[in-house]
């Protein structure tokens, strides 16, 4: 089922060059998406297109089977739940517990009810011992848990992680990474779009999207989109490690053309 459509959707800031270009796409409900591309590929403009924040100068954008509009854009926002590449521009409350309580509040939760919804999405993201401790005193991936846990209290349809890893260390982009992992497994309908210029990140989709000067230039599965090395370069974009790794492998004649996993390829070494 098409939870997201956009038809022909185009964009300017300037009224003079498109930042969005006629870009049409649908996304399923269920599936996990990554939209990649180059800073000032178009891809947080896309975001915001999708959120409402910005108007489409043309075309039309369907959620839920409803037209984005002035209307509609308050009840589909209900719906969908982001989460920002800075974590500290989400930050409202002076504690992790006030923080993830917020949405809950502007949805009028009755406060019986709000204390066990805060821990049990406080323990999703192992960040239940911090309940009570200051956002500033964290660290940027639990931060972002922090983030995860306000918009997963809020039971979104879609969740849009913009960004969201681009200031995370490695450690913290792998602990947001798992997150999303988890989610997909506890939540099999809640779609996923992740908005990044870090392919690595793009690996375990369903499927991808690779924009360029606010066009679509590619989209498949993984294995598809990363098999076109040539035309990835000339975006500005590469492979991911392990499709590295595997392709140097291959040339060296191990047949490893069906593992597609840094784990495996880690077992195939060690055998």
């Amino acid at each position: 089922m098409e939870i997201l459509k956009l038809v022909d959707v185009s964009y300017s800031y300037d009224g003079k060059k498109n930042v969005i270009n006629h870009v049409s796409l649908s996304i399923e409900a269920g599936k996990y998406v990554s939209i990649i591309g180059h800073n000032g590929s178009g891809k947080s403009t896309l975001a915001k297109l999708i959120l409402g924040l910005l108007e489409a100068a043309s075309g039309t954008i369907t959620i839920f089977d409803k037209v984005l509009s002035d209307k509609t854009v308050r009840e589909l926002r209900q719906r969908i739940g982001i989460v920002f590449q800075n974590p500290d521009n989400q930050f409202i409350g002076s504690t992790v517990r006030d923080d993830i309580a917020f949405g809950l509040e502007n949805r009028c939760v009755p406060h019986e009810q709000m204390e066990g919804i805060i821990n049990e999405f406080a323990v999703k993201v192992s960040m239940e011992e911090y309940l009570d401790k200051e956002p500033s005193n964290l660290s940027g991936g639990q931060k972002q848990r922090v983030a995860i846990a306000g918009v997963l209290a809020m039971h979104p349809d879609i969740i849009i992680f913009d960004e969201a890893t681009a200031m995370l260390d490695p450690k913290g982009k792998r602990e947001i990474h798992e997150i999303a992992m988890q989610m997909r497994k506890e939540n099999p309908g809640l779609t996923i779009i992740s908005i990044t210029h870090d392919i690595e990140e793009a690996f375990d989709s369903d499927e991808v999207i690779v924009l360029n000067e606010g066009q679509i230039v590619m989209r498949g599965t993984p294995e598809n989109v990363f098999s076109r090395r040539e035309e990835l370069l000339k975006v500005e974009l590469d492979l991911p490690f392990v499709y590295k790794m595997r392709n140097a492998l291959i040339k060296e004649g191990y047949d490893v053309k069906d593992i597609k996993t840094v784990e495996g390829l880690v077992a195939f070494l060690c055998r």
